[in-house]
């Protein structure tokens, strides 16, 4: 009985000093290594909603090219046909003796003068495409910091699975040990129910952990554009990485890096070529218009008397239209009015976000510190308690106290390591780094 004792005595110290479980003890045919660079290269490339938002900006780009456009001469090939019916006794001379009458010409048109509203709606169009450019980056950045949120919840349930294992194997050493003292007479039975009731605890907390995981895991391939289903093993470690150098000038950097931020200086601009627009619909619209061509039909042709040209202006100046080109501008200026209340508004909301993220990375940097204090501790009272429940001096109720402490220590430790990269990660984001 003593030898046997010895040996599982030997085994569970065994067990709590070298033993770490993971993902990789399990056998999956689906199981993908994954480092969180992979996973941000490849939503980059395959996400569903980073390709559409690709194509809102060429969609804006041709917007522009469009605009681009509107200044050039338009040359255009021209056929006009028309049939003429001789009435019986008018003389040809009068009428013509061209029955079937085609004229093809080529025309040119060229605006001259249109009080800017081209050069304006160019201008529209360029910051169409600049704010759009601004939206594609942003939700480029919303899309790092959702693979960035996601692997990091990975890496927490991968750590608290890990936690929970060895926990859960340093109590079947106990339970074993437990039983041998039950058949000797030394622990009550009460003692042992306990173990177990533990164990099942155990096993419904790694049963929920195993399914966050995967469901984790499924959302995280479905945002890197992924279309089956696999259970991504993070190859990266939880570490605790510092921000910029130059914490002094966090909101400084936001305004110079928030695509957010940028994108207001790029609608205003918008919005007043838009009011230059309607300012421009007050002001005469001039254009030049020439064509040349050949009058010819299946009666007579002749290359000498049958060509045609044509050269003149075109002049329309707006005198009363009931009111819609004022109604246009009101709109433009309510338009330019309200960008300017959002950029202010938002101005405000970030130097707040800034702050707010700056205090809550430092406060979880603390509790690291604090909680790392709490697991070594932890660690040394249940080493301690160990020795002393082998020797007889602990209950068995004791030494499942202190180990329950250490394994709550080591969560909390894991838990305020993941919010320290969460709050990091949104910092980053908000700062338009990451």
């Amino acid at each position: 009985m003593k030898q046997k004792m010895k040996r599982i005595i030997g085994l569970y110290i065994l067990l709590f000093f070298f033993i770490k479980p993971g993902w990789g003890q399990q056998s999956s045919g689906d199981l993908l290594e994954l480092s969180l660079t992979q996973a941000i290269q490849e939503a980059l490339k395959q996400n569903d909603q980073l390709q559409s938002a690709r194509a809102r900006l060429q969609g804006a780009e041709a917007g522009l090219n469009e605009a681009s456009g509107a200044l050039l001469p338009k040359i255009n090939a021209n056929l006009t046909y028309s049939y003429l019916d001789i009435v019986p006794g008018f003389k040809k001379i009068k009428l013509g003796n061209i029955q079937n009458d085609f004229i093809p010409t080529v025309s040119v048109k060229q605006p001259l003068f249109t009080g800017g509203k081209l050069k304006n709606g160019k201008k529209a169009a360029q910051a169409a495409v600049e704010s759009q450019r601004l939206s594609f980056e942003n939700d480029e950045l919303s899309l790092k910091l959702t693979i960035s949120l996601a692997y990091f919840q990975l890496l927490s349930l991968d750590n608290q699975i890990q936690i929970l294992q060895e926990n859960r194997r340093q109590l079947q050493v106990q339970q074993q040990y437990a039983r041998l003292l039950v058949e000797a007479g030394r622990m009550s039975q009460l003692e042992l129910n306990r173990l177990q009731v533990e164990l099942a605890d155990l096993d419904g907390r790694l049963l929920k952990l195993h399914n966050d995981y995967q469901l984790i895991s499924h959302n995280l391939a479905v945002a890197m554009g992924k279309p089956e289903q696999v259970t991504f093993v993070p190859t990266d470690s939880l570490l605790v990485e510092p921000l910029p150098a130059d914490t002094s000038r966090l909101f400084e950097t936001a305004l110079e890096k928030n695509p957010n931020w940028k994108k207001y200086d790029w609608e205003m601009r918008r919005a007043e070529a838009k009011i230059n627009i309607q300012k421009a619909a007050r002001m005469p619209q001039v254009s030049a218009t020439a064509w040349y061509g050949y009058e010819f039909g299946l009666e007579s042709f002749s290359f000498d008397k049958n060509k045609r040209y044509y050269v003149g202006l075109t002049a329309a100046m707006p005198i009363f239209d009931g009111g819609v080109i004022r109604a246009k501008s009101d709109q433009a200026l309510s338009q330019l009015e309200q960008v300017k209340w959002q950029r202010e508004y938002f101005r405000k909301a970030l130097s707040a976000q800034v702050k707010n993220l700056f205090l809550r990375v430092k406060e979880t940097e603390t509790l690291i510190g604090i909680q790392q204090q709490a697991v070594d501790q932890a660690r040394q009272s249940y080493r301690l308690a160990l020795i002393e429940y082998h020797a007889g001096r602990r209950s068995n109720t004791d030494l499942l106290d202190i180990q329950k402490a250490l394994l709550n220590s080591r969560l909390q430790l894991n838990e305020a390591i993941v919010n320290y990269n969460r709050s990091r990660v949104q910092m980053l984001y908000t700062l338009g780094l990451l």
